[in-house]
């Protein structure tokens, strides 16, 4: 009878002690990761890094003026946009290919759908956006672009087997997190 009192105790014990032991472990990698981030940004010659963990996507942007600013290099950060900040509206605009090439870097983007969630780290702070829309286009060489929320991200690549459309992901800001 006193093995089971005391397995007992030890088992609420256990279910008490080891969430807390998990979250704490889940916050200071979730505070390790903001830390290397902010690192980074600050170490390098790109000023805001991408992320959709989605699909292990994490990747740096350069300015709209800089020479690494290029589709064949990297996600290209559209001449067009307008940066987060304190402003009234922002419309983060990038472009960059899918299919296989090593600078394929929306290869996955097809993956996504409505609600998921698209991080830009840029002036210290996570920008958090979710997917409200999914558009394909024709290729015809001009895209029009939907301004339906007063900050967004679109998303621009090359439809997934389908060489003469494009798919937009737009994306509306839900949060802000300071780093």
């Amino acid at each position: 009878m006193n093995i089971i009192k005391l397995s007992g105790g030890l088992l609420v014990f256990l279910g008490l002690a080891l969430p807390l032991c998990c979250f704490t472990k889940w916050k200071v990698s979730e505070y390790q990761e903001e830390v290397l981030v902010e690192k980074a940004l600050s170490e390098n010659d790109y000023y805001a890094l991408l992320e959709i963990e989605k699909i292990g996507l994490k990747k740096e942007l350069y300015p709209i003026d800089s020479k690494e600013n290029q589709v064949n290099q990297n996600i290209l950060l559209h001449e067009e946009s307008i940066l987060p900040s304190d402003a009234d509206t922002s419309h983060i605009i990038l472009a960059a290919h899918s299919g296989s090439g090593w600078n394929a870097y929306f290869r996955d983007l097809y993956q996504l759908e409505v609600h998921d969630v698209i991080s830009l780290y840029y002036q210290g702070k996570r920008w958090i956006y979710e997917i409200q829309e999914i558009e394909v286009q024709d290729k015809t060489g001009v895209l029009y672009l939907k301004e339906d929320y007063p900050h967004m991200i679109s998303l621009i690549t090359c439809t997934k087997n389908d060489s003469s459309s494009q798919t937009i992901y737009y994306g509306s800001l839900k949060k802000t997190q300071n780093l």
